[in-house]
């Protein structure tokens, strides 16, 4: 029989650098689990982000688009255009306004009640520059106009910071 002097075994040995690899394993798996955690939401984060710069993208394509057609609207009355082209183009600016209005309650959910209200009122805005483009004589039109372009550039700032 050998003495072994104070050390252990090799079946100890052997326990040991079992228990040894099963907690690096364990380890690794921890840290996976956590890397992987960190990707989803770091992919999360971006979804978000990208689709919010699209929404503000479109929102600000859609409030263009919804002024030019007002103003169209506003030259073919000025310039006695037929009824049914006049009543093709009084549909395209409330279809344009509509569209501007269902991308702004997508960005007013992001933000606070006081833009919820701002984006309410610039589409408000939108449909009552319609109406008054359709009455000859309105000579606040212009003025109306501008405002509504005004506090639509306050919106848009709102997008600045949800870029960042």
């Amino acid at each position: 029989m050998t003495e072994n002097f104070g050390r252990p075994g090799p079946r100890l040995t052997i326990a040991h650098t079992s228990l040894f690899v099963a907690a690096l394993s364990l380890g690794t798996a921890v840290y996976q689990g956590y890397l992987n955690t960190k990707n989803v939401e770091v992919f999360q984060t971006d979804a978000r982000k990208r689709e919010t710069m699209r929404a503000c993208r479109d929102s600000a394509e859609f409030f263009f688009e919804a002024r030019l057609r007002v103003e169209r609207l506003r030259e073919a009355i000025a310039a006695g255009d037929p009824a049914r082209f006049l009543d093709d183009l009084n549909f395209e600016a409330r279809r344009s306004t509509a569209r501007f209005a269902a991308v702004a309650t997508y960005l007013a959910n992001f933000n606070v009640e006081e833009s919820r209200a701002r984006y309410s009122r610039i589409t408000q805005d939108l449909e009552s520059l319609i109406a008054a483009a359709r009455k000859p004589g309105a000579e606040d039109f212009a003025r109306r106009l501008d405002e509504a372009q005004s506090r639509f550039n306050a919106l848009n700032d709102d997008c600045v910071p949800l870029m960042r």
